[in-house]
């Protein structure tokens, strides 16, 4: 009966998506941060249910073939990673199992065609967006990234997953608060002013924008904060009011210091243009690899009507509108559809248009007052489709559905439910969008064959 503080001599079989290692205890799960397959550990048990507990590393016996050193000093503290200390090759075996053990499992999919995960050349950095929290420290206030599950910060002096703009940009904003006695956001005491810092750079431009997300209207000497940003090479500096008692990032108010108040981007031939609450994809170099093999799998002639059901800033339906008679986007956020429409201005698309509203409402409802689309690309966040939407594409019998998704548990329950009434699943194509995390992205096809 394995107990909390029990120590151990484990060896690591596989890994899951969330970088644990996991070792098997006759019929005992251990989950182990950092351990890769291969690795031979002894370890502290610090959590223990039913079936499975947690380990804390305390001395590697044996590594892996695939661990390497960790050109990231803070990279065992800092949530933003798993993966520094493993090479990038095993990096992608894992995220291949990853995908194919959730169809299996979660899908009930016996031999789920999943191919090879695409990879980059260069792995990093390619973030274009960080999310720098400000909380309370005894120093005052920190700045930096969360530690794996907890809100305890750890202070970053560079990061090799991140844009080269973003770091320095904490630098400034912090020796301003200082100057000016500007306190952070305490979310327990719902007192201080500043929240977060949001940057996100351009690779097509070299623009960055900053947004400052604050619990009030104004900042304090704002247009000298602006000031000094826009020394370092920073385009856009946007004010976000966020004065609710929520753990959103941000608020609904937005209000530009300087510069335009978005960014563009170029993915492929197609301009985006980004505001700030808009979502689009945080590495620009896989994103381009992403719409092509979602595009290329729907296989278009120049007849179809296509739904993107999470448009985005236009994504997927503007890279597809050349080769469709009709693209229509749906997206729950204004901002993101008024993106989106003049995204389709700017490139001279004029075979779009666009829908603000949640997909699970407005594609049902649409379904039943008009002739069904040809292809539906599906795009939605972590926690997958609403059951109402792929109720009404079941009924539609919509012929193609090309399902890109960031989570490969929600992915296998959604295919299960489409496979369950009609569907097969044709491939899988998993696409490396976030090197040294256990993350994947995953574009699969789906055709309406009837065969249950």
């Amino acid at each position: 009966m394995i107990k909390k503080n029990d120590n151990l001599t484990i060896e690591i079989e596989n890994v899951t998506a969330k970088g644990f290692g996991i070792a098997k205890i006759e019929d005992f799960v251990l989950f182990t941060e950092g351990g890769l397959p291969g690795d031979k550990l002894a370890v502290k048990v610090i959590k223990v249910k039913k079936t499975y507990g947690y380990g804390k590393i305390q001395r590697i016996i044996s590594p892996s073939p695939h661990r390497i050193q960790s050109p990231c000093p803070v990279s065992d503290k800092c949530g933003g990673c798993q993966w520094q200390h493993c090479e990038y090759q095993a990096q992608l075996g894992f995220k291949k199992q990853i995908v194919t053990d959730a169809l299996t499992r979660l899908g009930g999919l016996s031999n789920p065609p999943v191919e090879d995960v695409i990879g980059m050349e260069i792995p990093q950095p390619y973030r274009n967006k960080a999310v720098f929290p400000v909380v309370p420290s005894e120093d005052g206030f920190a700045i930096g990234m969360y530690a794996p599950r907890s809100h305890r910060i750890i202070p970053i002096e560079e990061c090799a997953i991140q844009h080269p703009a973003h770091v320095p940009v904490i630098k400034i904003v912090g020796d301003f608060m200082r100057r000016h006695k500007i306190q952070p956001y305490d979310e327990i005491t719902h007192s201080g002013t500043v929240r977060h810092i949001i940057v996100r750079t351009s690779r097509a431009t070299g623009e960055i924008m900053v947004v400052l997300v604050i619990n009030a209207d104004n900042l304090p000497k704002e247009n000298k904060l602006a000031a000094a940003l826009t020394d370092i090479g920073i385009t856009t500096v946007i004010i976000n009011s966020h004065k609710a008692k929520s753990n959103t990032i941000m608020g609904e108010t937005f209000r530009t210091l300087t510069g335009e108040g978005y960014i563009r981007e170029k993915i492929g031939q197609i301009w985006y243009r980004l505001s700030a609450p808009s979502f689009f994809q945080i590495n620009p170099v896989q994103t381009e690899v992403l719409y092509d093999i979602a595009v290329s799998m729907a296989n278009l002639t120049g007849s179809e009507v296509v739904v993107d059901a999470h448009v985005g800033v236009g994504g997927v339906a503007l890279a597809a509108a050349a080769k469709a008679r009709q693209v229509i986007g749906i997206d729950i956020v204004q901002e993101a559809i008024s993106d989106a429409e003049k995204n389709a201005a700017l490139n001279n698309i004029t075979n779009a248009k666009f829908i603000r509203g949640a997909a699970e409402e407005v594609i049902p409802e649409m379904l039943s007052n008009s002739n069904p689309p040809d292809t539906v690309f599906l795009d939605p966040p972590r926690k997958g489709c609403d059951k109402s939407l792929l109720d009404a594409l079941i009924t539609a019998k919509i012929k193609t559905i090309v399902y890109i998704s960031c989570d490969p548990a929600t992915l296998a329950r959604d295919i299960k439910i489409l496979t369950q009434d009609g569907y097969s699943l044709i491939t899988a194509r998993p696409v490396d969008m976030f090197p040294m995390t256990g993350k994947v992205e995953t574009v699969a096809l789906l055709h309406y064959t009837g065969v249950i």
